[in-house]
């Protein structure tokens, strides 16, 4: 399982590439092109603005400053790193200049404060992705699902949720981490 993880892992990051190539804010006009099936309706500006707004409303210390667009081959990406094993990246369409997908990852020891910071940055990326659910269901969705991965690494099973068009999922990996997963549908 942990090899099936990393050979993801290793998949996306590839897919994204490694390119050194930077561009701040989005590649198109997005209020020209609307976003297709599988994009979320937001900007990675529009995403960092809600995410921002979700922190401070959270009174959560992440923040995101700068977007930096790097290209890769498959899609473009942006990537903010917090703290040593602490990160969000964003996939974002070359077509379209939105966001196709979004990955909180947590990958420090694996112990009770990985599981407490995946749940605060769980309920930020929520938040900015679903705007209108309210602050208690957004908790009370990431602790059940929290709550039904297991704290033991490499776990079979992984919880997802569907909420207004998102697709909500937690991993749990011992070579990767906690990652929180949030997808248009």
């Amino acid at each position: 399982m942990k090899s099936l993880a990393i050979l993801g892992l290793a998949l996306c990051l590839t897919a994204c590439g490694s390119g050194d190539d930077l561009a701040i804010g989005s590649k198109t006009n997005s209020s020209q092109i609307a976003p297709k099936a599988g994009e979320f309706a937001f900007t990675p500006k529009e995403f960092v603005d809600a995410f921002n707004t979700a922190a401070r409303n959270f009174n959560k210390p992440f923040h995101i400053n700068t977007v930096e667009i790097r290209r890769g081959a498959v899609h473009d990406y942006f990537q903010q790193v917090f703290d040593t094993g602490v990160s969000i990246t964003a996939s974002v369409s070359k077509d379209t200049g939105y966001i196709t997908t979004i990955t909180a990852l947590v990958r420090r020891d694996g112990g009770q404060a990985d599981r407490e910071i995946v749940f605060s940055l769980s309920k930020l990326v929520t938040a900015a992705t679903n705007p209108n659910m309210s602050r208690e269901k957004i908790a009370d969705m990431v602790n059940a699902m929290l709550q039904e991965s297991s704290p033991t690494a490499d776990a079979k099973m992984f919880p997802q949720r569907f909420m207004n068009h998102v697709r909500y999922a937690l991993r749990n990996d011992s070579g990767v981490g906690y990652w929180w997963i949030a997808n248009p549908v």
